[in-house]
This record gives structure tokens, C-alpha cells and sequence, in this order.
């Protein structure tokens, strides 16, 4: 095992042992299951601002957090606003066959089948990957791999406060047109803006890699995984562009 995963194994793991009756735990647990001794300092609610803080500095502080949370608050909160951008994503994605007035789903429709969606999303990957970690004897429950996920998404809530609001500024709705395009209207903002939006989604899928990373598995199989999971996530992007607006 290299020197970082075993860090990584270091940072859920620490505290999971018992010093007294050397009881294994699991890392969700404050205190020991055989001799009801405190294994560490209960961690009640995740903090939602200094969790956003130390995905920024430190993501593995970040998830040991939001593992060690008792309750594991925001997450439909982190989840509504992703398939906000989710449905802005698979909009752009639409542009070239709808432009801008091919749209006849109201947008509480789209809304709600974007949130049914991700939630759907989040939660199916999520189950698959308890079930290998299980076999693999990492201690997590689903909810804990639910919050890894969901928390390592937050780039794309940046993403949709920060640059969309700017997007539409900047572009209006030339933003969905494509006649002519927004890149052949202002192409030197669209496209500084576009890579933008691509280094949001890349830091996305990067955190989503240490999340995985940090319960202790190899670099190469977090890698597979994230393109997988990329891979599954652009294609349900891109069906749901071509069903959704046209409900």
C-alpha cells in the first residue's frame, strides 16, 4: 500500500480501533461498540461552510467530517441545487438541435425530473459502490457513501452561483441560440467562460477521486471508477437532453 492511500486509511481509520478493549469499530462510530468507551469527539451535524472550506484545502479532513457527522444535514440541500445545474448542463447540451425556442417543458417539470434524476443517480452509484466496499470490509453505510458523493459535487454549486449568473450577463439569451451560436456572438468570453465551466465539472470528479481514495482503495481502481461514473453521468446528461424538454 503507498505511503497516500495509507494517510488516506490513517485519516477514516484513526479512531476506529479501540484503545481500551481493542475493539474494531466501525468509522462512523464515537464509541465502542463492545465496551461503550469514547473513541473520539462526537462530531453531531456537519458544518456546512467550514465542510466547503476544507474541501477547498484539504479534502480528506473534509470527508473524514462528513463521515464522523452523526447527521448528514444538506444533503438534499446540496442535491436540489446540483440538479439545477445538472438541468442547465444537459440545456447547453440541447442548444444545437432546440435553440432557444424549441423548449415546451415547463420549467417546474423540468425541475422536478432533473431532482428525480440526480437524486436517482447519486443514489444508485452510491448503493453500488456500499456493496463493494462491503466486500472489500470498509465499514461505511450507504449514507456515508451518499454524503461523499453528494459533497464532492459542491464545485458544480459554485459553478451554477458564480459563472451562470455571469453567463447570462454577459450573453443573455444569446446563451441558448444557435443561430448563430453565443461562441460566434462574443467567442473570447464564451470561451473563456466554457473553460470555466470545464474546470468546475473537472474539479467535480476530482474530489469525487479522493472521496474514494480516502476509504483506502488503489489509485488505479479510483481512477476507473471516476471515468466510469463521468462516462454514466454525461450519458444521463445527454439522454435527458434529448426526452426532457420535450415532455
Amino acid at each position: 500500500m503507498s505511503d497516500s492511500t495509507s494517510k488516506a486509511r490513517i485519516n477514516l481509520f484513526e479512531f476506529t480501533k479501540c484503545n481500551k478493549c481493542l475493539y474494531n469499530n466501525a468509522p462512523y462510530q464515537s464509541i465502542c461498540g463492545n465496551c461503550k468507551a469514547y473513541l473520539r469527539e462526537k462530531i453531531v451535524n456537519i458544518d456546512l461552510w467550514i465542510t466547503i472550506q476544507k474541501l477547498i484545502e484539504s479534502p480528506y479532513e473534509a470527508f473524514r467530517s462528513i463521515v464522523f457527522a452523526e447527521h448528514k444535514n444538506f444533503i438534499f440541500f446540496l442535491l436540489f441545487f446540483i440538479s439545477i445545474k445538472n438541468l442547465i448542463i444537459a440545456r447547453f447540451i440541447s442548444v444545437p438541435e432546440l435553440g432557444k425556442e424549441g423548449v415546451i417543458t415547463s420549467l417546474s417539470v423540468l425541475l422536478f425530473f432533473s431532482l428525480l434524476i440526480t437524486i436517482g443517480f447519486v443514489v444508485i452509484i452510491s448503493f453500488i459502490q456500499s456493496i463493494i466496499f462491503q466486500k472489500l470490509n470498509i465499514k461505511l453505510r450507504t449514507i456515508d457513501v451518499i454524503a461523499l458523493n453528494s459533497y464532492s459535487q459542491i464545485p458544480l454549486i459554485f459553478s451554477l452561483i458564480l459563472i451562470f449568473p455571469v453567463e447570462l450577463i454577459v450573453l443573455g439569451s444569446d446563451i441558448f441560440s444557435n443561430n448563430p451560436y453565443a461562441f460566434q456572438i462574443k467567442p473570447t468570453i464564451t470561451y473563456i467562460l466554457l473553460s470555466i465551466e470545464a474546470i468546475m465539472i473537472l474539479w467535480s470528479f476530482i474530489l469525487y477521486f479522493f472521496s474514494i481514495h480516502f476509504v483506502g482503495i488503489k489509485k488505479i481502481y479510483c481512477f476507473i471508477s471516476t471515468i466510469l461514473v463521468f462516462v454514466i453521468w454525461a450519458s444521463i446528461l445527454y439522454l435527458s437532453s434529448k426526452v426532457i424538454f420535450r415532455l
